[in-house]
């Protein structure tokens, strides 16, 4: 009965159940096309550089935005910040399809994808942060990505196929008819407007150089499993999408029962779990350099799978933590600005690097920051 009572927890917290629900058809939507958007860019003609520097300007103007977007959301609140995100991210897969005939256009989307992306989470994160209890954050934050993933476990195959029986063009159009329908959970109950006093000058005050590190290695090796790893496995699949699609779909049915047990069994012990994850991590980012068949990318992507959850639910539960502990939205802020910025770093240097490898090993190396955190 306990374990009852601990799952009915979630659906109880009306502030956050329209909020998961978005996130769960939001995420259901970009998974079917977030990890074709690197070989998409790749089969029209761009180079690595020119993939790595998108994905640089993207990163860019999410940490720009986050600043404007944590005063627009103390003001008109956190779902209201949500919903002005959404058609900034439909206008990005509806005009991906006419970026194949001008770099300048490609370039501005990246402009307005990370525009909408800072709106987006800096209003996700600072909304779950608030209305999360502290002794069921851990596995708050458990069920929100058990929710997300069960929503997405199966976009990448259904994204891969769509893109075989018909084209990118139709997976951009369909995913941004799904957009339209995450904003409608939103009107479901009025934005609460919690009164969150938002200072730019306090943003960076009294904020741990240990945090700052910490993000700095999540925004470099997120990075590098978003973007690197998708055009690396790519390559040895054999150009095929709709493999790419199904070795995606493994690695998020391997993340739900991490997922589950990493929520049940972390709530005392997360920084030991977030030290292990971290230590296994980088050592499996090692091993991706040697990777060469398809057998090892199952088997490698498969592992990344299970231990993605042992960082990432720690990992976001301290730093929630840590927001409720000082000011919510600046220190959300202060989160997403140094996160993204530890990206556009990474993009920025594969540019020039242009090996993929490399990258890996810099992953490796980013993946120990995790210690840090505290």
């Amino acid at each position: 009965m306990r374990r009852n009572s601990s799952f009915l927890h979630f659906l109880k917290n009306r502030e956050l159940n329209e909020l998961y629900i978005c996130v769960a058809l939001r995420s259901f939507s970009t998974s079917m096309i977030g990890i074709f958007i690197p070989i998409y860019l790749w089969t029209i003609g761009l180079s690595f550089s020119s993939i790595f520097i998108f994905y640089a300007i993207i990163s860019l103007f999410h940490a720009i935005s986050v600043f404007f977007a944590g005063r627009f959301s103390s003001k008109f609140g956190f779902k209201h910040t949500i919903f002005f995100s959404i058609p900034f991210l439909i206008l990005f897969y509806f005009l991906i399809y006419f970026a194949s005939t001008s770099l300048l256009l490609l370039f501005s989307l990246a402009v307005i994808y990370g525009l909408q992306s800072g709106f987006f989470w800096l209003s996700f994160h600072s909304d779950f942060s608030l209305f999360s209890k502290r002794n069921e954050r851990c596995k708050s934050t458990s069920f929100t990505k058990l929710l997300i993933k069960l929503f997405n476990v199966a976009g990448p195959a259904i994204g891969g196929l769509i893109i075989v029986l018909f084209s990118y063009e139709f997976l951009f159009i369909f995913v941004a008819c799904l957009l339209l329908f995450s904003a409608i959970p939103l009107f479901f109950s009025k934005d609460s407007r919690p009164r969150i006093s938002f200072s730019l000058k306090h943003v960076f005050l009294d904020q741990k150089i240990k945090d700052f590190f910490s993000l700095i290695g999540y925004g470099i090796e997120i990075g590098a499993g978003q973007v690197l790893w998708p055009l690396f496995i790519f390559g040895i699949l054999g150009y095929s999408v709709a493999s790419l699609g199904f070795v995606a779909t493994i690695s998020l049915l391997c993340s739900l029962g991490a997922i589950f047990l990493i929520g049940v069994f972390s709530g005392k012990n997360r920084l030991a779990v977030l030290k292990v994850g971290a230590l296994f991590n980088s050592a499996l980012w090692f091993v991706k350099i040697f990777v060469s068949t398809v057998f090892q990318i199952f088997l490698v992507h498969g592992f990344y799978g299970i231990l993605r959850p042992m960082i990432t639910i720690p990992f976001d539960s301290i730093n929630y933590d840590t927001a409720n502990k000082t000011n919510i939205l600046e220190y959300i802020t202060f989160r997403e600005f140094v996160y993204h910025s530890g990206r556009v770093f990474f993009f920025v240097a594969m540019a020039f690097i242009l090996n993929l490898k490399i990258g890996f090993a810099i992953a490796a190396v980013a993946s120990v920051l995790y210690l840090l955190i505290r």
